[in-house]
C-alpha cells in the first residue's frame, strides 16, 4: 500500500464492505488472482450476494466464528483450470484430496477448516492453493521438502523470488486502485476495467 493509499484509507469507513473488499480482496478484483479470503460481519453477507449477483465473481462461505464469516472471493473459471495444473492437482492429492473439482474441494476444505477452529485438527494450509499460491511455495511452507525461505510478502516465497516479488508490487497497485476508487464511492467491481487502462498507461509512459 502506498502512503497516498494509506491516507485515504485513514479516512474511511472501516466497516463498509466497499472498504473491507478494496482491503482484503484487490488482487482478486483486478482479475491478476484467482481468489483471496474476505472476512466480513455476517450481517454483510446478503449485500455481498447482491453485489456480486451480475458480476464475475463468486463467494463461498468457508467458517463462521462468534459475529464474523470468512469467504472465499473467486473467479470460478480461473480457479477451476488452476487447480487442474499439475503442480497444484499433484499436492491436493498428496494430501487427501481425491478430486479437483471445486465442490468437492470446498467440502473437504471447510471440514478441516471447522476442525481446526474447534481445536480437532491442524490448520489446513492447502488453503494456500485455493488462493493462487503457487505449489512450490505452499510446499515448503508445509515443511515438504526442506527449503529456506526467501521472502516474505503476501505469502512466503521458497522459490522464484524475483517474479513473486514483481508480482507482489502488482497487488499492491490493486490496491491502491481499489481503495481509490472505495473513497471516491465507484463500483469496486470495475477494478479489473481500471486497472486494464492503468496497466496501459504506464506500458505507453515508459
Amino acid at each position: 500500500m502506498s502512503q497516498q493509499a494509506f491516507w485515504l484509507f485513514l479516512k474511511m469507513d472501516k466497516r463498509n464492505l466497499f472498504v473491507q473488499m478494496a482491503l482484503q480482496c484487490a488482487p482478486v478484483l483486478a482479475g491478476i488472482k484467482v481468489s483471496n479470503l474476505l472476512i466480513i460481519e455476517e450481517r454483510y453477507w446478503k449485500e455481498l450476494c447482491f453485489l456480486l449477483r451480475n458480476s464475475e465473481m463468486c463467494a463461498r462461505k468457508l467458517y463462521r466464528c462468534r459475529d464474523k464469516i470468512t469467504l472465499l472471493l473467486y473467479r470460478r473459471e480461473e480457479l477451476e483450470q488452476w487447480v487442474k495444473t499439475v503442480q497444484v492437482e499433484a499436492l491436493l492429492k498428496e494430501i487427501g484430496y481425491d478430486s479437483v473439482e471445486l465442490h468437492r474441494i470446498f467440502r473437504k476444505l471447510e471440514h478441516r477448516i471447522g476442525g481446526h477452529g474447534n481445536g480437532e485438527m491442524p490448520f489446513p494450509h492447502e488453503l494456500g492453493l485455493l488462493l493462487g499460491y503457487p505449489a512450490e511455495d505452499v510446499r515448503g511452507f508445509m515443511g515438504i521438502g526442506y527449503k529456506k525461505c526467501l521472502y516474505t510478502g503476501y505469502w512466503k516465497v521458497y522459490e522464484k523470488a524475483e517474479e513473486k516479488i514483481a508480482l507482489f508490487s502488482e497487488y499492491d497497485r490493486a490496491m491502491d486502485l481499489a481503495l481509490s476508487m472505495a473513497y471516491e464511492r465507484q463500483n469496486i467491481l470495475k477494478l479489473k476495467e481500471v486497472f486494464e487502462v492503468d496497466s496501459q498507461e504506464k506500458k505507453l509512459a515508459v
